[in-house]
């Protein structure tokens, strides 16, 4: 059998949101009932770092398996590459077959990435926004944040707000965003929580963003922005404290790799799976005047459902390179 091998740019031509989305509420689906099996990743660093550095060089074997497929992406944090004008994070995708250990496809993992983690905060938008939701505030105006205003697009959001540490950054979003979507750029990151339904966070931050204080009735937060290093928090701990539902992608994963959760402000036994949202084990917001959070880490079985569907549209459409890797 031949491994099929796919670039960023194949994947940013095959993955769609709406479809994307559709493939990720089956497999949060499948996490609740059990058919999706998501184990805890385990952080690796290379044997030169210093173990005691929460900012060191990091790595994170992501794996899955649903579907009669495993997957397996390798996610490295290495915050001293930005100083050699390199990505601060790189990753690659490898899918198999379950049952026979093939490799059936090799995918890099940064538009990949990028968009199942911007179709999973939408996913969690549709579920948890108030009804009628049309404005996103956006705090941080990199990649993410364009993938973002796509992928809620999707939804009908087509007004955003957006506040960044650059102003060049939030500039040039609005420059870039589809045209159909009018951007205002705010001043302060209070700015933006105070005229958006839904505001998503987007930012590596150590240092909390947001804070109580700053949170209205109805408000729904998407926590995207931290990498799953728990030193990192985009939320000030009496955020979830406030929240009447705070959502995460994993509870054991989010437990153990999220800042946010970290922090202590919400009982695990009050956390709730997006799974359980999807399936209506959990009835989600009861009123539009309740807070939500949606805790994201990223999770290697939205890698899998991602991976899969960009592997067939690459088949069906004759893109990507085989190659017989035990030739």
């Amino acid at each position: 059998m031949t491994t099929l091998v796919l670039t960023s740019d194949e994947c940013e031509s095959l993955l769609d949101h709406r479809q994307v989305m559709a493939a990720l509420e089956r497999a949060h689906a499948a996490l609740t009932t059990g058919a999706a099996e998501q184990p805890r990743p385990a952080t690796m660093r290379p044997a030169t770092a210093d173990a005691a550095d929460p900012h060191g060089p990091a790595l994170l074997p992501m794996a899955a398996t649903w579907l009669g497929l495993a997957v397996v992406k390798m996610l490295s944090d290495i915050p001293r590459n930005r100083e050699l004008g390199l990505p601060a994070q790189r990753s690659t995708v490898a899918l198999y077959d379950a049952e026979t250990a093939e490799c059936l496809a090799l995918i890099d993992g940064r538009t990949l990435t990028r968009i199942r983690t911007a179709s999973a905060t939408a996913l969690a938008t549709r579920l948890l926004a108030r009804p009628g939701s049309r404005v996103l505030g956006l705090i941080g105006a990199g990649a993410l944040a364009l993938e973002h205003v796509r992928s809620h697009q999707c939804l009908g959001y087509d007004e955003v707000v957006v506040w960044s540490r650059s102003d060049r950054t939030a500039q040039v979003l609005a420059e870039i965003a589809p045209a159909d979507v009018s951007v205002t750029i705010a001043e302060t990151p209070g700015q933006v929580v105070a005229n958006a339904d839904v505001v998503c966070t987007l930012t590596p931050s150590v240092d909390p963003i947001l804070t109580a204080a700053e949170l209205r009735p109805g408000l729904h937060i998407n926590a995207v922005g931290s990498p799953p290093r728990p030193h990192f928090r985009e939320l000030a701990a009496d955020v979830l404290a406030r929240a009447n539902l705070v959502v995460v992608d994993a509870l054991d994963v989010a437990l153990h790799e999220s800042g946010n959760i970290a922090a202590g402000a919400v009982d695990a036994a009050a956390l709730v799976e997006l799974g359980d949202i999807v399936t209506g084990a959990h009835p989600g917001r009861r009123d539009g005047r309740e807070v939500t959070v949606f805790n994201s880490v990223g999770i290697g079985l939205q890698d899998l459902a991602a991976a899969e569907l960009a592997r067939s549209r690459a088949r069906s459409a004759g893109v990507g390179r085989e190659f017989d890797l035990r030739g």
